[in-house]
């Protein structure tokens, strides 16, 4: 492992690093930063590409118990823990982050992107603790991937990734949401949104079929468009009378009743 020391904010890697913290940057050179040892861990262990990685001398513990074993190349830089503050998005830094590469493959997920029966479409969700809620619960649920509809927040923000939990790493994302939400109609998928108009509950459709399910924005719900071409019509039932639940909440719910639904069906 070679190991550089960089102490200056102007040296050229820092400055680099430093850009991913905005959106633009992120977009334009399909990379984002990553920060603490255990979720740095998890990227490393799943298989992304990882260029750069920056750690404090007072965390070579750390960095020696859960990074160094899963190294496989990546370029290593010690830096005082001022400079990691300039590219830490959080009060306390946690000792390390690493610049790992937006997954590439993602808009052609393997050699069946088709194999899982329910994909999420996010038709313009904006908060980042949802989106990152939304893919922790898919991971968990074992879905295809999420498609990102227009104005869908950047999945690569801090306050997402840290709400996401390391799922990440583990779901497909596709940013042409839209091109991928006609493929997957074109193979027979059906496109799912809840609504007040729907006359069955979750618990009485069959959620055990090939599904898009679509979680709407937070304020103003499922665009008009989608809502439209939606093919099946959910409610979850609430006997305690709250006008809704949260977005993630409610695509968990409905998530965990098609595991339940499959799961029943396969005895």
């Amino acid at each position: 492992m070679t190991e550089f020391r960089i102490e200056s904010k102007s040296n050229p890697v820092i400055k680099m690093a430093k850009k991913l913290k905005e959106k633009k940057y992120r977009n334009e050179s399909r990379r984002f930063l990553v920060e603490g040892f255990r979720f740095l861990e998890e990227a490393l262990k799943s298989g992304k590409k990882i260029d750069k990685i920056f750690y404090v001398p007072e965390k070579e513990e750390d960095f020696r118990k859960y990074i160094e074993p899963n190294l496989k190349g990546e370029e290593i830089y010690s830096v005082p823990e001022a400079l990691l503050k300039e590219l830490s998005s959080t009060v306390h830094p946690q000792g390390v982050i690493g610049v790992v590469h937006m997954d590439e493959s993602s808009d052609n997920h393997g050699a069946d992107p088709f194999r899982n029966s329910m994909y999420l479409y996010l038709d313009g969700l904006q908060d980042p603790g949802n989106l990152g809620t939304i893919i922790r619960s898919a991971h968990a649920a074992e879905a295809g991937g999420i498609l990102l509809g227009k104005n869908t927040v950047d999945p690569y923000s801090d306050k997402v990734l840290r709400s996401s939990m390391g799922s990440i790493f583990h779901l497909p994302l596709y940013r042409d949401g839209d091109m991928m939400l006609k493929k997957l109609q074109n193979q027979g998928y059906k496109l799912a949104v809840t609504s007040l108009d729907a006359t069955r509950s979750i618990y009485e459709e069959d959620l055990a079929q090939n599904l898009v399910l679509v979680i709407g924005n937070e304020g103003s719900g499922v665009t008009k468009e989608i809502q439209d071409n939606a093919e099946m019509l959910l409610k979850i039932p609430m006997p305690g009378g709250a006008e809704s639940l949260n977005a993630a909440v409610a695509a968990s719910v409905i998530l965990f009743e098609k595991v339940r639904q499959t799961q029943e069906k396969s005895l």
